[in-house]
Formats: C-alpha cells, structure tokens, sequence
C-alpha cells in the first residue's frame, strides 16, 4: 500500500499544531502584558504585544474622524511603562496613581506631602513634567497646564505662582517675563526628584 498521503497528511497536522501552539502562547502573553493597562488602553496593548512577539508589521488604518490619532494612543499605552520601568515599580501600581488619557492629557491621581503650598506647587509641577518628558516625550510644558494641576490640588497660589517656579531649582522657566506663553522644563535635579516623589506616591 502506498503511504506517502498518508505521511503528508500526518506531516501537515504536525506543523499546524505546532503553529497553534506557538499562536497560544503569543495570544498567553499578549493578553498578560495587556491585562497589566488600564482597561481603556487594553485592546491597543494587546495588538501592540502580538505585533512585538510575532515581528509583524502593524497594518496602516486610516484614522476615523474625530478619534485619537495612532500614534498618540500609541505613546500612551508604552509611555506609562517606560515610567514603571525608570521608577522600578509595577506598571499596574502606577496607573493607580497616574492616567494618562487616550488625547495625552495626564491626570495626577496620587497625593504628596508639603508643608506648604509652594512646596506642593513644585512637587506636582515636577511629577507632571516627568511625566510628560518620559510618557509623551514633551520636554516643555505650557504654564496653563501647571496651574491646572495645581488648582485641581488645592496648591496654587495666585500671587506667588510664578515666582514659587522661579524660586525652585527643580524647574526652568522658558519664555520671555511677562508673556503668558511661558513653558516650564524640569532641571537634572528636578528629574531625580520627581522619580523620587512619583515612587513614593506608588508605594504609600
């Protein structure tokens, strides 16, 4: 009797269940990294995931009106776990404290400890720019945002708020005085202690 069909279906079923069993074990993976987001960022850290186990490349879409561009979504779902890993905490510990909106907007969930409002005023400042220069790769942040953060925590000071920047070492002020288009960058120093700050926020 002639076997060789035979052999070649019995050969055919190896490699698909070979593949499959690769297959479970990427969608395995991909589904543990995924679980480690916010539920908003799942789907996209899912896709990501299989795209980086299997060395596909992504597939183009052209953007829905209205939504959030790829790329956006894309700095934030890996952004907050560049910032996990440069802290050293878990991923899903930081997204207690910190969310960062599918449009990049961030919010500061987690509390500080100042004695005084000034002292607040920077200690958020800097946590904010952190997060902004390592999860969204913005150096500089608009002094508006700053002042948002800072009234959403109860800190802000409207007759010493730019002059509490200045005073910092921890943070530089960009702009011409005077302008209400000023930005702000964190100094060497200021890195070093708004990772300490933001780790500290994780852990209490």
């Amino acid at each position: 009797m002639d076997r060789s069909n035979t052999a070649t279906v019995t050969d055919g079923r190896d490699d698909n269940n070979s593949n499959l069993t690769e297959l479970h074990t990427v969608v395995n993976e991909a589904v543990a990294f995924a679980e480690g987001w916010p539920e908003t960022y799942r789907a996209k850290a899912f896709d990501l995931a299989v795209e980086r186990l299997t060395g596909a490349t992504p597939t183009e879409t052209r953007p829905v009106p209205g939504s959030t561009p790829a790329a956006v979504t894309s700095i934030t779902t890996g952004g907050l776990s560049a910032v996990a890993r440069e802290i050293d905490v878990d991923p899903r510990l930081l997204t207690r404290v910190v969310e960062i909106a599918d449009d990049g907007r961030i919010s500061v969930l987690g509390r500080i400890d100042g004695r005084n409002k000034a002292e607040l005023q920077v200690q958020y400042a800097a946590v904010y720019c952190y997060l902004k220069e390592k999860a969204l790769g913005q150096l500089d942040t608009p002094i508006e945002e700053l002042r948002a953060l800072c009234q959403v925590h109860s800190c802000y000071d409207l007759n010493n708020f730019t002059a509490n920047f200045r005073k910092s070492d921890s943070m530089r002020e960009l702009g011409e005085k005077g302008t209400h288009a000023r930005n702000y960058r964190l100094s060497t120093k200021g890195v070093e202690e708004a990772k300490v700050l933001l780790k500290r926020m994780v852990e209490d």
